[in-house]
């Protein structure tokens, strides 16, 4: 027994403290681990449909890439078509090169309308196909009986329809296929005839196998008229409407339905056997972990410990700090939109993604009497030190003055930045100033991508610019370029993070890519051009880090505003 007032050694009260948290730790967690496991029914429920939503969007972009390479592909064959009808040689050359490199397409023909020969009596057809693996045929058929009645020649050679159809209707040497269609134009656009293209139905789900490895998902698809190109496994057959979760999904181009299905009572108990082991897994590490943290944190990790909180409280002041940058770069820039709702002759929309917390790209816009002036820019490098000289930039930009020739407001902001620029930073930039009551536009581009001109739903490029950017040398001059902006124009500001966007094969985003977004995009507002292109970049590069800033500017004239007086 313990005498009174002995004194309870260090070991003994870190012993009982750490058998008492011990107890108490594992009593919590005994509450805790039961909730879970009460919650994992539903949870598994959860986890899925996730899947199964996952999973079916997997499948029906697949099968819709496939389709979309043997449109592209014969897009580009019945182009170049024309080019090739000298000779059947000529013709032969191009159905052999053209199916070389469709690696979706089983056969290749084209069909032209009678009297396109003269010395063939009826409707002439050239084609070419696999015979074996490897090994292409080329065979010629002439069909005298009027096409007219044939809903695949009706619909694309008559009306000139782009489609799919189920072509050759019957099976051949055991294949089903799927057909597609275009029309064959000369070059003053009249039709002559249409090539179509049979693509392997089982090529189309040929992937699919790899899905039904996993026997709690089921995949099945079928056509439109209710025939099933894959057909489900037989025990999801047997499984009654309660006991099966269902995803449907269709296929733009061709009507098929995919059906995903899984069985709810396997994945259940699998789930409910994953928890158990899970959480004794989790209990037992628990406190192995907890009893030897206790020894390690009396011998051994005290100072480590008391490092590691500096670091971390090192790390939330930095972290505190690079918010506030962030959050100082945001207001340097303007955010509101439309920001000038008594000026209806112009709309104006912006954004700008950082690929760190605080970056190097710049927008602004500000009107002085009826001028508007307005600006892009991306200073070298990313980061801390890319912020603060993109807010010089910006402040430079905001001090010109009304009047000041636009060349000359270039000179001014190079000649600053070129100042004690230790660091040898520097900024693409263009700037305009356009005057709302005529629509002359003044500008300078110094080194930067060459703003995109939507006129009359075309794109076109201005010019390109050999000014060097602002920072880089000083006492520069710069030229200045003029245009002239009609009424529906629309101008678009960007900087390279948006062509440079790169998915996770490393292929960039591209101009090719941005000028078809703002063709499509071409009769929204401003707002909706910039949704439309950042949500391209994003479905592009899906997948992968964001590797530039991404900044753009929008600039729609409306109409000519009357001058003020």
């Amino acid at each position: 027994m313990r005498k009174k007032g002995a004194k309870i050694s260090g070991g003994s009260l870190q012993l009982r403290m750490t058998v008492f948290v011990t107890v108490a730790v594992l009593l919590g967690s005994s509450v805790v681990l039961s909730i879970i496991a009460g919650l994992s029914n539903k949870a598994s429920e959860k986890l899925l449909e996730e899947r199964l939503a996952d999973d079916l969007t997997a499948v029906t972009r697949i099968m819709e890439q496939r389709l979309k390479r043997v449109e592209d592909s014969m897009g580009t064959l019945a182009s170049i078509a024309p080019l090739f009808l000298s000779s059947q040689d000529d013709m032969d050359t191009l159905l052999l090169r053209s199916i070389g490199v469709m690696d979706d397409v089983w056969a290749l023909s084209l069909v032209f309308d009678k009297g396109f020969f003269p010395s063939v009596d009826g409707y002439y057809e050239r084609g070419v196909f696999y015979e074996g693996d490897d090994d292409l045929r080329l065979d010629s058929y002439v069909n005298g009986v009027e096409l007219e009645s044939d809903p695949d020649w009706n619909s694309c050679f008559v009306q000139g329809n782009l489609r799919w159809g189920e072509a050759p209707r019957e099976v051949i040497r055991g294949h089903r296929f799927v057909g597609y269609y275009v029309p064959l134009t000369d070059k003053d656009g009249h039709r002559f005839g249409m090539a179509y293209s049979a693509v392997l139905e089982s090529y189309l789900t040929s992937f699919v196998t790899e899905y039904k490895v996993r026997k709690d998902i089921d995949i099945s698809i079928y056509k439109p008229d209710g025939t099933m190109v894959v057909s489900p496994d037989e025990y999801i057959l047997e499984l009654s409407p309660e006991d099966k979760l269902v995803r449907e999904s269709i296929i733009d181009h061709i009507g098929w339905k995919v059906v995903l299905s899984a069985d709810r009572k396997i994945i259940d108990r699998n789930v409910r056997k994953a928890m158990l082991v899970m959480l004794l897994l989790i209990a037992l590490m628990f406190i192995v972990i907890f009893l030897s943290i206790s020894l390690t944190v009396r011998y051994v990790a005290k100072p480590f410990i008391q490092t590691q909180k500096r670091i971390e409280q090192e790390k939330a002041v930095m972290e505190n700090e690079m918010a506030l940058a962030a959050g100082a770069q945001h207001e340097l820039v303007p955010h509101v939109f439309p920001p000038f709702p008594d000026r209806e002759g112009i709309d104006i929309s912006a954004c700008l993604h950082p690929a760190r917390k605080v970056g190097g790209d710049l927008y602004d816009y500000f009107i002085i009497g009826d001028k508007l002036y307005f600006c892009i820019g991306d200073v070298s490098g990313k980061g801390v030190q890319a912020s603060l000289f993109m807010a010089a930039v910006h402040y430079l930009f905001r001090s010109i003055k009304e009047g000041m020739p636009i060349a000359d407001a270039a000179g001014h902001m190079n000649d600053s930045l070129c100042t004690d620029n230790e660091q040898c930073r520097f900024v693409t930039f263009w700037m305009g100033c356009l005057d709302l009551g005529s629509g002359a536009l003044e500008y300078v581009n110094a080194g930067h991508d060459a703003p995109l001109l939507v006129r009359n739903g075309g794109v076109e490029v201005f010019p390109a610019s050999e000014d060097m950017p602002l920072g880089v040398l000083e006492s520069v001059e710069f030229v200045p370029g003029k245009s002239v902006l009609k009424p529906g124009d629309m101008l678009l500001l960007y900087t390279d993070g948006v062509t440079e966007a790169m998915d996770a094969e490393g292929r960039e985003f591209g101009k090719a890519r941005l000028n078809e977004t703002l063709e499509r995009a071409a009769a929204t507002d401003a707002s909706g051009v910039i949704e439309s292109v950042l949500a391209g970049v994003r479905r592009h590069s899906c997948g992968t880090d964001q590797s530039d800033d991404i900044t753009m500017l929008c600039l729609k004239f409306i109409e000519k505003e009357i001058k003020h007086q």
